[in-house]
């Protein structure tokens, strides 16, 4: 068979023909690499439609398992589910096995997402201090806005603005950093990183409007891996707990922002989720870095944040010698 790509597209379509239906399992009797290739291509296909619909309730109900999940179609990939398709005979049963052996294991490289926010939707962020309950947005002063300033939305129409160095009811004049928290109840995905095999990754997008020469802002990511003890209790906000309460946590590295409002500047970080692991707490901040002891370090306005996505996947440790 001189294009078997053309015959995979039609499969993923849904629109084999009797003909093609016969052209392709004939490809994949002929060489065990056709059907590792073939296979590849579906489970690809489904990691990135999965990531990109499925609800997180949707992926805890069904335990992973694609055939439950009833996804949107996208674009040309019609209403299509490979186990549910395997299992009407439309391949060989040899692939359907794989197919599905494929699904039922953990597999290393397999991405989750946990979390795809663009701030297009939802409640706006409470102002009272990092979260006690998962769902929304809280900590320091900020906003929704939409175009602002010369900078504009880098995905839809809408971002984050953050305001302030404090939250309601806590004025803290010395502060220099504006923080927005969000609590992520992972224990759907236990199964996932029960072992400690598996890694998360946070990543975001920052951009200013112009500031003088002699300010200085960068921006951070950081992770908290929670149990279930500081969930609900008002005892997080307090400075520091969740650093010294966490089971383990991380910061990126601080992204310096440059003064051109075109471009957002990417910030990512990662942790390895502790076994214990129930929920996750996501810090995105904005610090004020500049010397100059005549300028206010507590005000933001003119910094934002968009694109946050939290992703999950299963990630060897690196073999120590």
């Amino acid at each position: 068979m001189n294009n078997p790509e053309s015959l995979i597209a039609a499969y993923l379509d849904g629109a084999l023909s009797d003909t093609e239906r016969a052209a392709l399992n004939t490809w994949l009797k002929a060489d065990a690499a056709n059907l590792r290739r073939f296979t590849e291509a579906v489970m690809f296909e489904q990691e990135i439609r999965t990531a990109s619909h499925a609800t997180a309730e949707q992926r805890a109900a069904a335990d992973f398992d694609p055939a439950i999940v009833q996804l949107n179609p996208r674009s040309r990939w019609l209403q299509w589910r490979p186990l549910a398709a395997a299992a009407a005979g439309l391949v060989l049963g040899l692939f359907c096995a794989s197919v599905a052996w494929a699904y039922v294991a953990p597999s290393l490289g397999k991405v989750i997402t946990l979390l795809q926010e663009s701030f297009e939707s939802g409640p706006a962020p409470s102002v009272t201090g990092v979260p006690i309950e998962p769902g929304r947005w809280s900590g320091d002063y900020s906003e929704i806005v939409s175009e602002q300033e010369g900078v504009k939305p880098e995905s839809g129409k809408k971002m984050l603005r953050f305001l302030r160095g404090d939250y309601e009811g806590r004025s803290i004049p010395s502060s220099h950093s504006s923080d927005v928290f969000r609590l992520v109840d992972v224990r759907p995905y236990r199964r996932e990183f029960a072992d400690g095999g598996a890694v998360v990754q946070l990543t975001a997008v920052f951009n200013a409007v112009p500031f003088s020469e002699d300010e200085n802002f960068s921006a951070t990511l950081t992770l908290f891996a929670l149990d279930a003890s500081l969930v609900g209790n008002e005892m997080v906000k307090a400075e520091n707990v969740l650093s010294t309460e966490s089971l383990a946590f991380s910061r990126s590295s601080k992204v310096v922002m440059d003064r051109d409002p075109a471009t957002w500047q990417k910030v990512s970080n990662e942790l390895r989720l502790p076994p214990g692991t129930e929920f996750l707490m996501l810090r995105i901040g904005m610090s004020n870095d500049t010397k100059s002891k005549d300028k206010r370090r507590d005000s933001f306005a003119g910094h934002f944040a968009d694109k946050v996505q939290l992703v999950i996947a299963r990630r060897s440790e690196i073999p120590v010698p």
